[in-house]
């Protein structure tokens, strides 16, 4: 993933990784052990660090690959 390039602390990649993988943020926040409040506070400091404004974006933006010619 290039979710590194855009410099998410652990507990960010960590849900931007659940993200991904189709969890809600009920179960992000069961199983992280955090409130879905907080789930989200990472959500948006996620998208505004990626440049999106929703889950799918953010799954494409992060699953996206640049071919070079």
């Amino acid at each position: 993933m290039v979710v590194q390039a855009y410099g998410l602390p652990p507990r960010e990649l960590e849900v931007a990784e659940l993200v991904a993988g189709g969890l809600p943020t009920a179960e992000i926040a069961a199983s992280l052990f955090i409130s879905p409040h907080t789930v989200r506070d990472h959500l948006k400091a996620v998208f505004g660090k990626a440049g999106v404004s929703s889950r799918g974006e953010l799954v494409a933006r992060l699953f996206s690959v640049t071919f070079v010619k």
